[in-house]
């Protein structure tokens, strides 16, 4: 069992650890609510090493980077250099690129011709695509047959539905039998 000293922490203990790159907040977390060993608590470095952020800031914010843009890019495995040299583009740019590589893709499910008959019929792209992709439907009848509408859904649905062949009896009928079975005792 552990001495309730083992929790206090003095402030040379503080001091030692900030020497090291270790806050006081992390120190007291690894001591009193971790259960840490001081020496361990106080030498053993940071796995988040928020030093790193101090030191390239200036850098970062010249090249127009914010903390978070840094952040996200460092963890999609961006190199350091790249992450706080590399200005961020607006959104309008990331729209046209996107829209490039997606015109390059070979893995496209109907083409240009196709796209602009679905959208002639009221379909769109979407809908489409994900008519042959999941419900594997073929093109010819993906881009020709009409969207329907929610009353048509429900419609099609309560057709479908075993719940909709259930007879439920009336009031009446079951007031009826009722009767019938008081009389028959």
């Amino acid at each position: 069992m552990r001495n309730p000293y083992d929790y206090y922490i003095t402030p040379e203990e503080y001091e030692a650890a900030a020497k090291n790159g270790i806050s006081n907040e992390l120190l007291t977390r690894r001591i009193r609510n971790l259960g840490w060993d001081k020496e361990i608590a106080m030498t053993k470095p940071s796995r988040y090493n928020a030093n790193r952020w101090k030191n390239i800031k200036e850098i970062a914010l010249k090249n127009g980077i914010s903390h978070s843009t840094y952040t996200a890019r460092i963890k999609k495995g961006w190199r350091l250099i790249d992450a706080i040299s590399k200005p961020p583009i607006d959104k309008y740019q990331a729209l046209k690129l996107a829209e490039q590589v997606n015109s390059k893709c070979k893995n496209k499910v109907l083409t240009d011709g196709q796209a602009e008959q679905a959208e002639l019929n009221g379909i769109s792209y979407s809908t489409a695509r994900d008519r042959v992709k999941r419900l594997k439907w073929t093109v010819e009848e993906a881009i020709t047959t009409p969207v329907l509408t929610r009353s048509e859904c429900g419609k099609k649905a309560k057709e479908a539905s075993p719940w909709s062949k259930l007879v439920i009896p009336s009031r009446e009928e079951i007031m009826k039998r009722r009767k019938l079975t008081y009389i028959a005792n």
